[in-house]
């Protein structure tokens, strides 16, 4: 099976993750690659660029390439390059932002304005760059090969594409014939698609054409209409039988309450196989991942579970005022913590609370629903509403409700298994039965 993404978003690594635990056989392909796709992806770039595993790592921020004398600056959010008083460019991080590792640097004008940007992939190289105007639209973007050598130019303009290849040039006059080319060049097995994106995927298998027995993994929500493209599925107006499988309950329902009867055979319902990392030990501690000292409602917290122990962790040095609650013997603070140390911490933990303001770090919230630990936040701090029990909100201007909720679970680990559920937790068995049945 050939499994088609049109970007890798946490939706599309739950997929990837729930069919690889599954043991559903097929080749990844992702049609927009940032350079840093995890092992077990490919895509049409590496493919032309004749890309294979590199041996370099990723760029540290003050690693790119600069004159003599200018100088590069970073913080864990970005860095940047100025020559003397003369700000040069920009650079961006690819997530998790505190490692500092290259994604993408823009290069300024004398104006300040932005003319290239350079973008590097997980193996440090250059490997595409994009090209403004004087008004900041962007004209072109140019891709290069293990070897620094232009093998694709993209207008971004006109949307046709120019493609060396094997000693022969192809022109494409958009994006979709472009994708079409390399699904026919790659030695594929086209004989089923899954897909789970209505936009480009689709239309590959739409173009592609011939017979085919394909798969709408619908990850999105759905209300009261029924997307288009969907429409042209059901109607069953592609050559390539297609079912759809629906991931989301609520979405699933909405759906079959707009179908017609004979139209609801082509639909299921399936959920996603979550990564478990750890269990719920059902004690009193409590974890904080933080880069901020502006934690709502902790005092009040604090004086309401006195019998619980708040491991408060942030990657940064911690401020005075946060350093401040450390003199109180419940509380157990980590600045400058490292992975190993904050994975250590998720394993040690029971409880989440999604309580800092500001932006989240290290994906926390995803990583303490993964190692099952109870997940609540604050109305106003809350990071990934989908990850927590409705039950699990609270009013910012009342903090001592969160505590007395938590004082009255009495199994953790319950309340845990609940969130999955809400996510729509399913098993090896149910994709088994979907898929290979």
């Amino acid at each position: 099976m050939l499994i088609l993404y049109d970007r890798l978003n946490q939706e599309s690594l739950d997929l990837a993750y729930s069919l690889q635990a599954a043991e559903i056989g097929g080749v990844s392909v992702v049609l927009q690659d940032d350079g840093f796709l995890p092992d077990g992806f490919t895509s049409p770039f590496a493919f032309f660029a004749s890309q294979s595993e590199e041996a370099a790592s990723p760029l540290y921020f003050n690693q790119v390439p600069v004159p003599k004398y200018w100088q590069i600056m970073g913080t864990n959010q970005q860095g940047e390059i100025w020559n003397y008083s003369q700000k040069k460019a920009t650079i961006y991080y690819q997530e998790p932002k505190h490692l500092r590792l290259v994604k993408t640097v823009e290069w300024l004008n004398d104006q300040g304005r932005v003319m290239v940007a350079d973008h590097y992939n997980r193996w440090g190289r250059l490997f595409a760059k994009t090209y403004f105007n004087g008004e900041l639209e962007v004209t072109h973007k140019q891709y290069f090969d293990a070897d620094q050598r232009p093998y694709l130019m993209e207008n971004l303009v006109t949307g046709d594409l120019l493609l060396e290849w094997q000693g022969q040039v192809y022109p494409f006059a958009k994006k979709v014939d472009f994708y079409l080319f390399y699904l026919r060049q790659s030695g594929l097995d086209l004989s089923q698609i899954a897909y789970n994106s209505l936009g480009m995927p689709f239309l590959l298998a739409y173009y592609l054409g011939g017979e085919g027995s394909d798969l709408l993994f619908w990850q999105e929500d759905l209300q009261d209409q029924i997307p288009g493209n969907m429409q042209l599925l059901l109607q069953g107006n592609l050559s390539r039988a297609t079912r759809i499988v629906v991931q989301k309950e609520t979405a699933y329902q909405n759906l079959l309450a707009l179908l017609a009867e004979d139209q609801k055979a082509s639909l299921a319902q399936l959920g996603y196989i979550y990564p478990s990392h750890g269990e719920n030990g059902n004690g009193r501690e409590i974890l904080v991942l933080t880069n901020s000292d502006q934690l709502e409602g902790l005092d009040t917290l604090l004086e309401h579970l006195p019998d619980y122990r708040f491991h408060i962790a942030a990657l940064t040095e911690m401020s005075p005022k946060l350093m401040d609650y450390g003199q109180r013997s419940q509380v157990h603070l980590y600045p400058n913590a490292g992975p190993s140390q904050i994975q250590g911490l998720l394993q040690a933990c029971d409880i989440y609370l999604d309580i800092n303001h500001g932006s989240e770090i290290m994906a926390a919230l995803r990583q303490a629903f993964e190692h099952n630990l109870l997940l609540a936040a604050f109305d106003t701090t809350c990071h990934q509403p989908a990850l927590i029990l409705p039950e699990a909100f609270f009013d910012s201007k009342e903090p001592a409700t969160l505590a007395t909720w938590l004082k009255e679970q009495p199994d953790l680990a319950a309340v845990a298994q609940k969130q999955r559920q809400l996510g729509g937790q399913a098993t090896v068995a149910d994709y088994q039965a979907l898929l290979k049945g």
